[in-house]
């Protein structure tokens, strides 16, 4: 982390885990968020259209922030998380230089601002082409600098070509870890998989992380 606490760190304390806080607003918190997802895949996929059969560099972003605006869509507005696009990872952000940011979160609408639930994003070219998917993971989510305070964040995988099930087992392959299914969403290209967090001294990061792997076949 900084040397020194930013106004947001100084004025509010470390936050207990967003998963623990999220569950005692509503039970069945990180489904409904993650439904809402899927939901807004879904209206993504069938409201719009996506060229993706050019090389462009920055399909990724333009994908997650469309995905961010259909998420909007389904969301009722007495649900009491919000989706949020590009929230600042600010627990461990140099001195210097802009924050780290995650493509999406969700965050309760009160409350501590620090506590949040990440989800990155990023494109997978070919069902085997899973080397970024790993690094994003391992480099910001098992690392503590992404979902510093909840033990529990999403990856979103554009697949352009190729099967998800290919996609799966290349990511379990590549991550020596085993992807399992998720009972709350047995219908959809949806996984999970539980780390053990290496955070050396640092305070206040939950070391046992769940990850779910959320793949959105976009070609």
């Amino acid at each position: 982390m900084a040397d020194r606490m930013s106004p947001v760190q100084a004025n509010f304390p470390i936050p207990e885990d967003f998963v623990i806080l999220a569950k005692r607003v509503l039970p069945d918190a990180i489904n409904v968020m993650l439904r809402h997802v899927w939901q807004g895949y879904d209206r993504l996929r069938e409201g719009d259209s996506f060229d993706v059969s050019k090389n462009d560099a920055h399909l990724e972003d333009k994908i997650t922030m469309a995905l961010y605006a259909r998420i909007q869509d389904v969301i009722d507005p007495y649900f009491p998380f919000a989706v949020v696009h590009q929230w600042p990872e600010i627990e461990q952000q140099k001195d210097r230089g802009r924050s780290p940011q995650c493509d999406l979160a969700f965050r309760l609408r009160v409350g501590n601002v620090r506590s949040h639930f990440s989800i990155e994003a990023k494109v997978i070219r070919t069902d085997g082409a899973v080397s970024e998917y790993i690094r994003e993971i391992k480099d910001n989510f098992l690392s503590g600098r992404y979902s510093t305070f909840s033990s529990e964040a999403a990856m979103l995988g554009y697949l352009i070509s190729g099967t998800t099930e290919t996609a799966f087992d290349a990511i379990a392959k590549a991550f020596k870890c085993v992807l399992t299914e998720c009972a709350h969403f047995p219908d959809r290209d949806h996984r999970c998989s539980c780390h053990s967090r290496d955070l050396g001294n640092k305070s206040g990061i939950a070391a046992q992380f769940r990850c779910h792997h959320l793949l959105m076949h976009f070609g």
